[in-house]
């Protein structure tokens, strides 16, 4: 048991969608507040790093769409001048 002065006080808030969720995981194989406190917090927990990847991820996408259009504005020539020189060859001309 941890003694009252190595404990400290959280105010944790969770949206409605998690506590109704919460309830039923207390009622089928938890049980005490602690309990379903903390399962709920780290499930919160876990939603919201994957939240967060997922906007770096967007974040990069969108990052790198400017890069990759500058990379083949720059190179737009090279293609035309290849098309051009295939078909020339393939013509014969």
């Amino acid at each position: 048991m941890v003694s009252d002065k190595k404990k400290k006080e959280a105010i944790i808030q969770l949206p409605n969608q998690l506590v109704n969720e919460g309830v039923k995981t207390v009622k089928q194989s938890l049980t005490g507040v602690e309990s379903f406190v903390r399962v709920q917090a780290n499930e919160y927990v876990k939603n919201g790093q994957a939240n967060l990847i997922r906007e770096a991820m967007k974040k990069g996408y969108v990052e790198m769409s400017h890069i990759n259009l500058s990379i083949c504005t720059e190179c737009l020539h090279a293609e035309y001048e290849a098309q051009h020189t295939t078909e020339r060859l393939v013509s014969g001309g």
